[in-house]
């Protein structure tokens, strides 16, 4: 199952998963906005970082890519800020 692990500067570390790459960042999306919390457990809050920069990892990827400003947008977050080979990993799962 695709996975994107979201890091911030506060160490905290969040591992969506979702039937597609999209599909996993766009609940990231939610939690960044407040619209959906990532835990339904009665006293636990999990709040979006207040810093911008937001690190990620695709599935087993070794080492994270930055996202500079958080903008909302798969392809602006994500795809333009991945390398060629996971660039090309999430066009392969998207034609599924």
């Amino acid at each position: 199952m695709p996975s994107i692990r979201f890091r911030f500067n506060t160490e905290c570390q969040l591992t969506i998963e979702g039937g597609s790459y999209e599909e996993a960042y766009l609940r990231f999306k939610d939690f960044m906005h407040g619209e959906t919390p990532i835990s339904t457990q009665e006293g636990l809050e999990i709040c979006p970082p207040e810093d911008p920069i937001i690190f990620f990892e695709v599935d087993d990827q070794t080492d994270y890519n930055t996202i500079d400003n958080f903008k909302g947008d798969f392809v602006e977050d994500i795809v333009a800020n991945c390398s060629d080979d996971i660039q090309a990993r999430i066009d392969h799962q998207a034609i599924r």
